[in-house]
């Protein structure tokens, strides 16, 4: 009766990750033949080819991103403020069937097919962004970590997570405020927080992070170290979490930033007669100077070194599972909250 009572929600819900999915892998394809570096806004909006393909990807992953929020809002929330505002739930309240199997069965039957479509689209993105053709032949995406948001919400088993997450709050809401309006307004701003606060404030503890040292000549030098390294020889990047200057200790170090600025020293202008060749070497020895005295003001400060805390890349899928299992409890507390809620709900 239940499958009979919502099998169109099942199926819209449950169609709408896997056509995404399929869609995905479709532009995917699409996109390698183009030649098309996958980035995350690096064109977005313009009308070429390849940014065509790229745009579509982009919104595609940020589609996935919403849908947590989408299904908890219209899945989550109406499989019971429907029938509560209906007052067709009293049908079901006053059979033989208890109050628990009442609530439990819309739970396996609605929700379970929708997070296993979910399942199937993390995996998709997953592959799409990091499978066939990882770095795209792009320079500067090689150096996006794939812990990072939104990246990391949109891949693998976390957007399952979340769904279970926003179909667990959606259902609590609906019990406990039994409007639907309402409750969608409050399952909206909450599954949205819990998706943004995540990453925020919680994912940089599920581990402790590496200390990678710096000397403050190569902190200050004026080029990144990233822009140093051959792109081909980086797998993954690695997620910086925090960082500082330190002194010999490894202790943290407050530095007055105001006490080694530049001042109005004016950038070198090319002369008259000058070739490209010695201005380039004028330049240098400026940008060296100015970097050599900015090392020292720091140094004065107690500063001995730069410190950058941060996640390699193969923990990824240590995160994921730490966040999903972090959203699966959090889920299994509001759902038994929700059926609390059941036993005290009067035909």
């Amino acid at each position: 009766m239940t499958w009979r009572q919502f099998r169109g929600t099942i199926a819209v819900a449950s169609l709408a990750p896997l056509l995404l999915a399929a869609g995905i892998a479709v532009v995917t394809f699409l996109a390698d033949r183009v030649s098309s570096d996958y980035a995350l806004f690096r064109c977005f909006g313009l009308s070429t080819t390849t940014c065509l393909t790229e745009s579509a990807l982009t919104l595609a992953s940020l589609a996935t991103l919403a849908l947590p929020v989408v299904l908890g809002v219209f899945v989550g929330v109406t499989v019971f403020s429907r029938d509560i505002e209906r007052r067709t739930h009293v049908l079901g309240l006053t059979q033989a069937t208890g109050r628990s199997r009442w609530y439990w069965t819309r739970v396996v039957v609605v929700f379970t097919p929708v997070v296993l479509a979910m399942v199937v689209l993390g995996y998709v993105v997953l592959w799409s962004r990091f499978g066939p053709n990882p770095y795209g032949g792009s320079f500067v995406d090689a150096f996006y970590s794939r812990l990072e948001f939104p990246t990391f919400g949109t891949i693998g088993v976390v957007p399952a997570g979340y769904t279970v997450l926003g179909l667990a709050i959606g259902s609590l809401t609906a019990l406990l405020l039994r409007n639907t309006i309402g409750a969608m307004a409050l399952t909206l701003v909450a599954v949205t927080s819990v998706i943004v606060g995540l990453p925020a404030l919680a994912r940089a503890h599920y581990a402790t992070p590496d200390a990678d040292r710096l000397s403050l000549e190569m902190s200050e030098s004026g080029r990144s170290v990233a822009y140093e390294m051959d792109p081909s020889s980086v797998s993954y990047p690695s997620w910086t979490v925090d960082s500082y200057y330190a002194d010999s200790e490894g202790d943290r170090v407050t530095v007055q930033f105001d006490a080694c600025s530049f001042g109005d020293e004016a950038w070198p202008e090319p002369g008259p007669d000058e070739t490209t060749v010695e201005f380039d070497a004028r330049t240098d020895a400026f940008v060296a100077e100015r970097s050599l005295s900015r090392v020292q003001c720091l140094r004065e400060q107690g500063a001995d070194h730069f410190v950058n805390l941060q996640f390699e890349d193969r923990m990824l899928w240590r995160f994921q599972f730490t966040e999903t299992a972090l959203c699966l409890v959090l889920s299994a507390i509001l759902l038994g909250g929700s059926s609390l809620l059941v036993r005290r709900l009067r035909p």
